[in-house]
């Protein structure tokens, strides 16, 4: 029999209902692999609760807030084949680690583990490598592309781990460039950057999001905008001066009205959407 992988089930549990409801998608599923012949593992399967603190917190005046979802011992267990799945605070899906308060601590301390590997393995075994365009190229294809991966759902990490990249990438520029003892200051560091034609660390996050963003504003991926975000039109928006005159069409773009309120939605201050919107 062939072993079933990468399966995820997900719902938002309220009540003992939407418990039951999970469980019997479990269910479904266990007894789906089984007429095709098909296994879950219980020992490989997790249980994994997203409930961001604050978010729960935040929405206590709800109608719909439920008091025990805030308490650390309550939990709903669920089974497979009969054997209870284990709980997790960290799973990895897709490349990415998802914690319990999907924030991105973790991953991005991952990232950082796995860059350093990959360059000090580059360092020792192309020691004899001198060719400045062959490192870079190294560099892009086995290091760098660990950032690449999905960065505009992991990026909002704070400015503690964007120094730590920044100096890691600083060190392998070094490397690229054969000047290993040779300290940079921020204006030399940026100069062999756009020697290399290659971004900062910081201004790679902000154009893979506004990239990903125009795309989506303009339907050239199947991913809608959310709710909170609309398109306004040009003739709807008046200039920032004395005399409030609208915008006339053709002389400027459409813009994007964002009403989500970050006072009582903290927890997604810092996600894509909001964040890539008030980007200056």
């Amino acid at each position: 029999s062939t072993q079933s992988t990468g399966t995820k089930a997900w719902r938002r549990i309220t009540c003992m209902a939407d418990h039951a409801s999970l469980q019997q998608t479990i269910d479904n599923l266990h007894s789906w692999a089984v007429r095709n012949r098909m296994i879950f593992h219980p020992g490989k399967c997790r249980a994994l609760t997203i409930s961001p603190r604050s978010l729960l917190v935040q929405d206590i005046s709800s109608v719909k807030f439920n008091l025990f979802s805030v308490l650390p011992f309550f939990k709903y267990f669920y089974s497979l084949d009969g054997v209870d799945l284990d709980y997790v605070d960290m799973q990895k899906y897709l490349g990415l680690l998802i914690t319990h308060d999907l924030g991105w601590s973790s991953h991005s301390d991952y990232i950082i583990s796995q860059m350093t590997y990959k360059f000090n393995l580059l360092r020792r075994t192309c020691y004899f490598l001198t060719n400045s365009s062959y490192k870079r190229t190294l560099y892009l294809s086995m290091v760098r592309s660990f950032i690449e991966h999905c960065n505009c759902i992991w990026n909002n990490i704070g400015l503690v781990k964007l120094y730590k990249l920044e100096g890691l990438q600083k060190r392998i520029i070094k490397w690229i460039r054969n000047e290993p003892l040779v300290s940079y200051s921020n204006t030399n560091y940026f100069h062999h950057l756009k020697d290399l034609n290659i971004l900062p660390i910081k201004e790679l996050f902000i154009y893979n999001d506004l990239r990903l963003f125009y795309k989506i504003i303009n339907n050239l991926v199947p991913l809608p905008l959310p709710h909170f975000i609309t398109l306004v039109g040009a003739s709807s928006v008046k200039y920032s001066t004395r005399g409030k005159s609208a915008i006339q069409e053709g002389l400027d773009y459409t813009t994007l009205k964002d009403s989500l309120n970050i006072k009582t939605h903290s927890a997604l201050s810092g996600s894509f959407f909001h964040r890539t919107r008030t980007l200056r």
